[in-house]
């Protein structure tokens, strides 16, 4: 008995020694497996396969013999979703996929919550160079860049991607757990491809904040010295505008990641629900701006001749660093509608302009307009200022209706004016007399009935200037900035018209 309880034990341990050699064995086989699936250099698992539907073999009648297969059931795929994003390939590595599925989670997330479901693909940014050469156009409404490293477009790249931007596109930029590498390369490269263009952080007010889910503050993780920081505060995305959108949106805090749901004890990133909500909200902005930036891809200007070439309306447009004409083709349509229903002979050419006393001479009328501070210095607001008590006359609009620029537009008004408040331009005002008789105008959204809610500086009964706090001109195109506030295209037309029949008449 003893004899066969020492074997007996030792065969045991044998046996548990096989089986957890094994089970390490298979565990590592798995690890493996993983790792081939998960590729170099990238920081999440590959995208899921969606599920495939099953068929049944051809079946067999009963007898009597011979038997006659029955006809195969032929499966029925589920129609290709509309492409939503591209996922840019560039570089010569792996880095431009550091999340292989980050964009099919966040498509998968968007399905969910908006009840769309649409598609995404892989596309090399020489593809896009290839559809520029041929005089085609990126149907698709998002290209989306994300990595670690430094990077560098070549020139022929950095011309496709401009026009894929200024014909409709949006260009995301994600700098994967939040490097300065990517970071720095993705600011070079659009100060490179957009050198006239402001590229800042987006105010709390824009739209892209509230296109579905409503956001004031962000979940932010970092490490500083391998410590782990919380912290929360104001979504921090940059944009470049082109029109009334913003066309480039680059977030230097992890999105990536998060759209996959996972982390890392490193680097700089939004917790996953607030990436995804905001990956989320940057689909459902892009999808409601798209026809607003097919339109504002082309400006529609207009032109025609006058008799009367020494007494044309001049335009002059006031240029400044906060977006200064972020919508062209609407101030070519007002100047039409004036050109139309007036007899006023109208100059055509938009005539940009600096606050400067000696160039501004030469226009009586300036108009401006923007969505950022206009960052005037003290000496452009004197030379404004003067301009104004000389006979100039000063009408500034608020593009896009955005609170941003109604402070921004308020300051540099006090700033023009500090011993002077502005004060209400009532329905009596000769304004709203002009040219045409105003009761009441409509809102561009509901189309009901809405206060004007026009105001102004007068010195010695003459309104010099004129502010308007909801958007008066983007709609004269018919189409606009669908998040924007302002007026239906009639009360647009018919209060332009008289502001500048106004303007001439005193």
């Amino acid at each position: 008995m003893g004899r066969f309880s020492v074997r007996s034990s030792t065969f045991l341990n044998v046996s548990r020694g096989l089986l957890l050699l094994l089970v390490a064995l298979g565990l590592f086989a798995e690890s493996s497996i993983s790792q081939e699936l998960r590729k170099l250099g990238t920081c999440g698992p590959p995208p899921r396969k969606n599920p495939q539907r099953q068929t049944s073999a051809e079946s067999m009648p009963p007898l009597p013999l011979p038997a006659t297969p029955l006809r195969r059931s032929e499966p029925k795929a589920e129609p290709a979703p509309p492409l939503m994003i591209a996922k840019l390939e560039y570089g010569t590595t792996q880095d431009w996929n550091t999340d292989p599925g980050d964009v099919d989670n966040l498509m998968r997330h968007c399905r969910y919550e908006l009840g769309l479901w649409y598609g995404w693909k892989q596309m090399s940014v020489n593809e896009l160079v290839a559809l520029t050469k041929a005089g085609k156009k990126c149907e698709i409404p998002i290209l989306y860049i994300s990595g670690h490293e430094l990077f560098q477009f070549t020139e022929e790249q950095r011309a496709a991607i401009k026009q894929y931007v200024v014909d409709g596109g949006t260009l995301l930029g994600d700098a994967c757990c939040g490097r300065e590498e990517f970071s720095v390369s993705f600011r070079r490269e659009m100060q490179a491809i957009f050198p006239d263009r402001l590229f800042d952080l987006l105010e709390v007010d824009h739209p892209i904040f509230r296109a579905y889910h409503s956001y004031a503050n962000v979940h932010f993780r970092s490490f500083d010295g391998g410590v782990q920081k919380d912290d929360q505060g104001p979504p921090q995305l940059l944009g470049m505008n082109i029109g009334c959108r913003a066309a480039v949106i680059f977030t230097p805090w992890d999105m990536s990641c998060g759209w996959d749901e996972h982390t890392h004890p490193h680097g700089k990133r939004l917790l996953p629900g607030d990436a995804i909500r905001l990956g989320i909200n940057i689909v459902s902005y892009v999808a409601a701006m798209r026809q607003l930036g097919e339109v504002q891809a082309v400006t529609r200007e207009v032109q025609a001749t006058s008799d009367r070439p020494r007494q044309q309306f001049q335009l002059a447009q006031l240029r400044h660093s906060g977006d200064w004409n972020p919508d062209p083709n609407s101030t070519f349509q007002w100047l039409r509608h004036v050109a139309l229903d007036s007899s006023v002979s109208v100059g055509f050419d938009l005539k940009p302009v600096d606050a400067d006393e000696a160039k501004l001479a030469n226009y009586p009328f300036v108009y401006l307009t923007g969505h950022g501070d206009p960052h005037l210095s003290d000496e452009e607001v004197g030379a404004l200022r003067h301009h104004l008590q000389s006979g100039g006359f000063l009408f500034v609009n608020n593009c896009c209706g955005r609170s941003a620029f109604d402070q921004h537009a308020r300051a540099l008004i006090a700033r023009l004016f500090p011993d002077q408040k502005m004060s209400s331009v009532t329905a009596e005002h000769p304004l709203f007399q002009s040219f045409y008789k105003i009761t009441d105008v409509r809102d561009r959204q509901s189309s009901s009935a809405r206060p004007a809610e026009l105001e102004g500086i007068t010195i010695k009964d003459r309104l010099i200037l004129v502010y308007s706090k909801n958007d008066m001109i983007s709609h004269l195109k018919q189409v606009s900035d669908p998040y924007g506030n302002g007026f239906d295209a009639e009360s647009c037309r018919r209060l332009c018209v008289n502001l500048v029949a106004y303007a001439l008449q005193n």
